[in-house]
């Protein structure tokens, strides 16, 4: 009797476990058909362990029959429901006719079951000292369909791994789903073995728990805050099931009337709804209390970032907020550069080396499901065919992107929580409401970023015009000077030639006085010569000036006037060589759309280095060399489709491999020269030329045979 008992409250837990899990499932998401289908199939096994149940409690063989058919009703249904559970949870296309046949089929079998006996011949033996059914042949068709829908499920799932969206989660669920499978094998063999009259009904109920169990914790999204919060609502309402079942049985044996029970059972349940809802408040309380804690904080610091104006200050604290509040080990946030084209690493924490930060396209399949995605994530949903593509230096568990249009973006990513439980879906909710806040922080930074280095411009702007003004008023000052001193080195001249030719026999006659005349007249001659040179030079400081003044903003102009200043400019600092050949190939009429003045100090720059590298060239070369040798600085132009390049190329000395990757650093050279210091560089022509003009600076050279500075430029548009 004991082994009775315990047997059927053994069958009793189970159908009251499928029933709660059933309820649940049901109750979280009544319109999705994974959920309605599982529900239906634990429903369908909660039919069949009652029946078995009320057959372990019934030594009476109809009564026991009767359990036994309404297990049958429970039994004819499992086959059919679980590959509709399949089917609906990989989403494959489902034949409506294909599963209404065998649904009618199960309804027919358990009616046909019911009132003819078709499948079971009532009750016989003995199972732990209960009954257990007596099957017909045709009952064995009840197994070989579970075990060819189990087979039909297994492959579908299989299918179902050659998705090309298969995320990582998505994989570690149907491994376990399918893995689960072969219980339901177990659960035909014991099918089997109760026809041959060896009942192994254990077997096959526990296997199918196990299912059960299994599924409930393969199919928990993100952590198992959700399955202990269910958990806990499953032992909550069987104690309150179980304490108002008592209370109305003792009232029924108390006045042994039935309407004590029906109103203990009415009261009870009433009083019951309150404690089950409050005890789950309480309950969620209790398990996200440490969460809910670290998300108030989020919301709270969130809130204060717009007030930081410093971007590097903004992602530090960010940061910094997030993994101390969450526990995370490590953090990384990414921007989109000035372009757009790519996402760049702006803070990482823990720090690592650059060589092992990479950016990624705008194009790149990561973003590009992100910004489909358009809320934070955790990186088990990526697929995996992206996921294999990211690379990051440490393992990453969240990704909250934020992408919006006209404005700030970029990602962050989170590595695992220290205390290792997964994120869940509150934590997806407010790192939601945390990217809003980072995107509108982070513009607001580059707003105030932008305005700084815009009032730079318009200060630097003013200067220059201001320096330009001076420059040409100093200038007015000393032609004016200059034309003094030319006229005066002119009469001078003239009277020494009228007082020679006046006195050419007193001149001729006195050799110290003929000297003396020819001494002052060389002196006006090179007296005059100096004014037209220092003219000269005045002229290109005066044009290189009023290039700074009125040349800041985007201009069409002539190609060949930017390369005449920028060669004037350039025998200011040096003597040049009598041999250099200056071969610009490119008309009159070539124009070029930019700002003017950054064109001039660019080319000025490149031109100064292609002579120092030639001359330094020249200088180490042989006396039969330097002979044969003709320094030459060659520019060209071309026009493409949409932009306007042009280079200027050297026969210099080229640039040593080493030096490639540095050229265009900052505060670089390979100059020793005291002339060499312009306080421009490659570094800042190619932030000119890249951030002013949207093109592009590049370079080309061979170690002895010279260098060519290749610049680009967009078209003006129309």
């Amino acid at each position: 009797m004991t082994s009775t008992v315990l047997s059927f409250s053994l069958f009793a837990a189970f159908a009251v476990f499928t029933a709660a899990v059933s309820f649940l499932v049901f109750t979280r998401k009544s319109k999705s058909a994974v959920n309605i289908s599982f529900s239906l199939l634990c429903l369908s096994l909660c039919v069949w362990f009652s029946g078995f149940a009320g057959m372990l409690l019934n030594i009476n063989s109809q009564n026991a029959a009767l359990w036994e058919k309404i297990s049958f009703a429970g039994t004819a249904f499992v086959s059919v429901l679980l590959l509709k559970f399949i089917y609906s949870y990989s989403k494959t296309l489902i034949n409506e006719r294909f599963f209404l046949f065998f649904y009618l089929f199960a309804a027919a079998a358990a009616v046909l079951n019911f009132y003819g006996s078709l499948f079971s011949q009532g009750a016989s033996g003995w199972f732990v000292s209960g009954s257990h059914g007596s099957q017909s042949p045709l009952f064995l068709l009840i197994p070989s369909q579970l075990i060819i829908f189990t087979v039909l499920a297994s492959k579908n799932l299989k299918e179902h791994l050659r998705t090309p969206e298969l995320t990582s989660f998505k994989l570690r669920q149907i491994l376990k789903i399918r893995a689960s499978l072969i219980l339901f094998f177990l659960v035909a063999a014991e099918q089997f073995l109760s026809y041959f009259l060896f009942p192994a009904y254990l077997i096959g109920s526990l296997s199918a728990v196990f299912f059960v169990s299994v599924i409930v914790f393969a199919l928990g999204r993100y952590s198992f805050a959700d399955v202990k919060i269910a958990l806990a609502r499953i032992f909550i309402f069987l104690f309150i099931a179980s304490f108002t079942a008592g209370l109305s049985y003792f009232a029924w044996k108390l006045y042994d009337f039935w309407a004590a029970p029906a109103i203990v059972s009415f009261i009870s349940a009433f009083i019951g709804a309150y404690i089950f809802r409050t005890s789950i408040e309480k309950t969620k309380d209790l398990f996200l209390a440490y969460q809910r804690k670290y998300h108030n904080t989020l919301i709270q610091a969130a809130s204060g970032m717009a007030r930081e104006h410093e971007l590097d200050k903004l992602l530090k604290l960010l940061s910094i907020m997030v993994m101390r509040s969450v526990n995370v080990a490590s953090a990384a946030v990414f921007i989109g550069n000035e372009s757009g084209k790519h996402f760049e690493c702006a803070y990482i924490r823990p720090s690592v080396s650059g060589e092992m930060l990479f950016p990624y396209s705008a194009n790149h399949p990561f973003i590009t499901f992100m910004k489909n995605k358009g809320k934070p994530f955790v990186t088990a949903d990526l697929p995996i065919h992206i996921a294999n593509s990211v690379s990051l230096p440490f393992k990453s568990s969240l990704i909250a992107p934020f992408f919006f249009k006209d404005g700030a973006q970029g990602f962050v990513v989170l590595g695992p929580k220290k205390n290792k439980v997964p994120f869940d879906r509150d934590d997806i909710k407010v790192f939601g409401t945390l990217a809003r806040q980072t995107a509108l922080a982070i513009e607001n930074c580059m707003f105030f970023g932008e305005f700084k280095a815009t009032q730079e411009k318009i200060f630097t702007a003013e200067k220059l015009a201001s320096v330009g003004g001076l420059a040409e008023g100093v200038a007015h000052q000393i032609n004016n000077r200059l034309n003094q001193f030319s006229m005066l080195s002119a009469e001078l001249k003239l009277e020494i030639e009228d007082f020679v030719k006046s006195n050419a026999d007193l001149v001729n006659s006195n050799g110290n006085l003929k000297k003396t005349m020819d001494y002052v007249s060389s002196m006006s001659d090179s007296l005059s010569e100096n004014i037209k040179r220092t003219d000269g030079v005045i002229k290109g400081i005066l044009n290189y000036a009023r290039s700074e003044k009125y040349g800041n903003t985007h201009s069409e102009f002539p190609l060949r006037e930017v390369f005449g200043t920028a060669v004037e400019l350039l025998k200011l600092k040096h003597k040049l060589h009598k041999d250099l050949v200056f071969d610009f190939d490119f008309k009159d009429g070539d124009k070029i759309y930019a700002i003017r003045s950054q064109i001039t100090e660019s080319v000025y720059n490149v031109l100064d280095n292609a002579y120092e590298a030639v001359f330094e060239k020249m200088e180490n070369l042989g006396e039969a060399e330097k002979e044969t040798f003709k320094p030459v600085i060659k520019a060209d132009l071309k026009y493409y489709e949409d932009k306007a390049v042009f280079s200027v190329a050297d026969n210099g000395n080229g640039i040593k491999d080493e030096n490639k990757v540095k050229i265009f650093a900052p505060f670089f050279t390979t100059k020793s020269s005291y002339k060499s210091g312009t306080g421009i560089g490659l570094y800042i022509v190619k932030r000119m030329i890249e951030e002013n003009h949207g093109g592009k600076l590049s370079f080309e050279s061979k170690v002895g045979q010279g260098t060519k500075i290749i610049f680009e430029l967009p078209l003006k548009e129309g």
